[in-house]
């Protein structure tokens, strides 16, 4: 948490020197989750994400963006017909580097967007299910305090009023370090969503 804390601050004092062309705003995502090299047959796992994020740029196509964020993440995988469920929480900074398509009057603008993701986990647990019965455990110590990822975007902005936008993205995560600190198995955290923001404009 303390190195969450420091990137924040950072990032804080880089967009606030740069106040002139810079957006910010509310930000939330829905999607699906999992973990490489898990036994069993993967189902569906809700992830969710809420934070804030904060856009610099010009009225050139490009732009900077960085979101600092909750985000629930896990696995779910079901064999012989236990179900084993990870839930794996962290405070996720993505940084990312935006091309905007169109005038930066435009009414609706698509974009894309790729780059790298800090990820700092805060807490993770096991639930097993078999047979109706549930057995939940604490699983943080067996997680890396540390995850590294590229993450990649798509989507569009809406302008609603004067330096107000409603922006929206498709966004996949793929995690490139080893997440467990056993030596037997190297697994990965990956996800996509969908994600909805508000970003609202300040200067010129």
């Amino acid at each position: 948490m303390k190195k969450a804390m420091i990137v924040v601050a950072v990032l804080g004092i880089g967009f606030v020197s740069k106040a002139q062309t810079v957006s910010f705003g509310p930000t939330g995502g829905f999607g699906h989750s999992w973990i490489s090299n898990s036994a069993g047959d993967g189902k569906f796992n809700p992830a969710w994400n809420a934070g804030v994020s904060f856009i610099y740029s010009t009225k050139s196509n490009f732009g900077l963006g960085a979101d600092v964020k909750y985000s629930a993440e896990g696995n779910k995988v079901v064999e012989d017909g236990i179900t084993n469920n990870i839930n794996t929480n962290y405070v996720r900074v993505p940084l990312k580097l935006i091309y905007f398509f169109g005038s930066s009057n435009s009414a609706v603008r698509p974009k894309i967007s790729a780059g790298p993701t800090f990820g700092f986990l805060t807490d993770a647990s096991s639930a097993v299910s078999d047979q109706g019965v549930k057995v939940k455990t604490d699983i943080t110590d067996n997680i890396k305090n540390f995850d590294f990822g590229l993450n990649a975007a798509a989507g569009l902005n809406f302008r609603l009023a004067p330096r107000t936008w409603l922006n929206t993205d498709v966004a996949f995560y793929q995690g490139l370090t080893d997440i467990t600190r056993s030596n037997s198995s190297t697994q990965h955290n990956s996800n996509i969503g969908v994600n909805v923001g508000l970003l609202l404009g300040v200067g010129k």
